[in-house]
């Protein structure tokens, strides 16, 4: 495992590195907001278009990651396009159906007028007019009646459809809006904000150990970065597989920040994985986990994202 130091924390474990194991680390907020890859529409990957500057501080709202919208952009502006059409065409088909009932309800009033004229002739006696004319007063009378139940027949059937048309509607723009909605999120959702004020720090790969930057293309659910600030740090740290054994839950730690100017202090080991990452940048070699917590203040000097060195400050305890 190649360990570059800095002057400070060279000079700190000088009389030690040789006896002891070093393990390389990184402070990081407890209570950090964790951005990741989004899953949006169009792909499980997206690539990372910009972020901010990392060590940078941020306050709550602000842009942190600019994912690449892709064809999110013209399928929002389709989406919409979409939607508005939805929403003429039954507010059309609807205004129709309409028209169709206002027609129905004339033709059953014209129908009710006819019954009512054919009445006053079908109630003539038969004695007091001739046999023919009486005849063809009740026909007439017969006529008008069938005619209207036809009539009123047509306009509840209308007013039936008139009432499957506004709720097929409804549900059509319904569904356009849920679309234009979904996709609207989708691009909101290409700029990541900050949830609190605190600092940018990059996340790292799990697939090869390297540091996120922008122009990468992530998987969704993939930590992009965090928004971190000092009020609940802990130390993650990562053990090369052949000091594994050296190190266990309990464990007393000497810290020192990979930075000039900036004094040491004292950590306990937490917990430690049992299984082992590869770390590209570093060599082929495995590294296991582990979290340590601060004993105590730290130097007000420490902040999230900074990397740091661990020496082993007692002899290792049972886990």
């Amino acid at each position: 495992m190649k360990r570059v130091l800095t002057s400070a924390a060279a000079l700190l474990f000088s009389a030690n590195t040789i006896a002891e194991p070093l393990l390389t680390g990184v402070i990081e907020d407890v209570q950090a907001q964790t951005i990741e890859m989004p899953s949006l529409p169009g792909g499980w990957q997206r690539r990372i278009e910009w972020m901010a500057p990392e060590g940078n501080p941020v306050g709550a709202g602000d842009v942190v990651v600019r994912l690449d919208p892709g064809t999110l952009i013209a399928e929002e502006e389709k989406s919409r396009t979409d939607l508005e059409k939805q929403r003429l065409t039954a507010t059309r088909s609807v205004d129709e159906k309409k028209l169709e009932v206002l027609d129905a309800e004339q033709a059953v009033a014209r129908a009710e007028a006819d019954v009512r004229l054919a009445k006053l002739d079908a109630i003539i006696p038969a004695d007091t007019i001739p046999r023919l004319d009486y005849e063809r007063y009740q026909l007439t009378f017969e006529t008008s009646q069938k005619t209207l139940e036809r009539a009123r027949r047509e306009r509840d059937n209308l007013i039936a459809d008139l009432k499957d048309t506004r709720e097929q509607a409804a549900l059509e723009i319904n569904q356009a809006e849920l679309d234009y909605e979904r996709i609207k999120n989708a691009l909101e959702a290409t700029e990541i904000r900050a949830e609190k004020a605190g600092f940018v720090i990059y996340g790292e790969n799990p697939f090869t150990g390297r540091k996120i930057f922008p122009g990468d293309t992530l998987y969704a659910g993939l930590s992009i970065a965090s928004v971190a600030s000092r009020e609940d740090l802990r130390i993650r740290l990562w053990i090369h597989e052949a000091d594994y054994l050296k190190f266990n839950r309990g464990q007393q730690l000497t810290v020192a920040a990979d930075a000039q100017g900036i004094e040491s202090f004292d950590a306990v080991i937490e917990w430690r994985s049992n299984q082992a990452i590869e770390k590209q940048d570093w060599s082929e070699s495995g590294y296991f986990e582990a979290l340590a917590a601060p004993n105590g203040a730290l130097p007000d000097s420490i902040m999230p994202g900074m990397s740091v060195l661990a020496l082993s400050d007692t002899g290792a305890e049972d886990s």
